[in-house]
């Protein structure tokens, strides 16, 4: 099953969620959903609590597209934030304000972000499961019940316990087009930590509920929100 599929939460587009009761009401959706297209009860909770991660407050690294790159995001609903950094040093900056999105980039001449420009896409945070992302791995997992078994583990990732839909091939059910194993951990607010499809990993390497001061700053513009 081709769960890696789900790194496409690094460059989703999506609209906003606002508060807990927005997160309260994707869980449920989530939930009855998996429970309506014949998944258990296990997987139908880990579905609920993905749902949850738009909304959650959380700051997670990952891996960048490139070596030596990481990203690093921060989700506090409504305000995100997304940071690519070579090395140490941020090279682009995508904030979501008070509903307003802006993009940062960084002078190649300058020691820091100096230029901001309003976008019109709202960009959902790397590890968020959006509306469209939820449907699609529950109806890939309804699908795929005949060639699969699933289990819900505990494994600790990036210094957090995670929560890990693991899913293993049928004895009889193997084909090329599948993979043998597959495995998605979220944590307990449901953001995304870790999701591997045979060889090919992608895993947080840092993760914390604790939003530094000034996060959710233009770095164009004095004072916090």
């Amino acid at each position: 099953m081709r769960l890696v599929v789900l790194a496409c939460l690094l460059i989703a587009i999506a609209a906003c969620g606002s508060d807990d009761g927005v997160g309260d009401t994707r869980a449920e959706q989530a939930r009855t959903a998996a429970l309506d297209a014949g998944l258990d009860d296990e997987v139908a909770d880990f579905l609920a609590t993905a749902a949850r991660g738009q909304t959650a407050t959380y700051q997670a690294t990952y891996p960048g597209p490139e070596e030596g790159t990481q990203i690093v995001v921060a989700n506090r609903s409504p305000d995100r934030r997304i940071d690519v950094l070579d090395g140490e040093r941020i090279v682009e900056m995508q904030l979501v304000i008070d509903g307003e999105a802006v993009t940062c980039t960084r002078d190649a001449d300058e020691d820091a972000i100096v230029a901001c420009e309003r976008t019109d896409a709202i960009v959902e945070p790397l590890g968020a499961f959006g509306a469209s992302t939820m449907e699609q791995l529950t109806g890939t997992l309804a699908t795929r019940m005949e060639d699969y078994t699933f289990a819900i583990e505990t494994a600790t990732v990036a210094g957090t316990e995670a929560r890990c839909l693991v899913t293993t091939i049928r004895e009889g059910r193997e084909r090329s087009d599948l993979t043998d194993t597959g495995t998605l951990c979220i944590s307990a607010e449901g953001a995304l930590l870790r999701v591997a499809q045979g060889d090919e990993v992608l895993e947080a390497s840092d993760y914390t509920t604790d939003i530094p001061d000034g996060t959710f700053v233009r770095p164009d513009r004095d004072g916090d929100k």
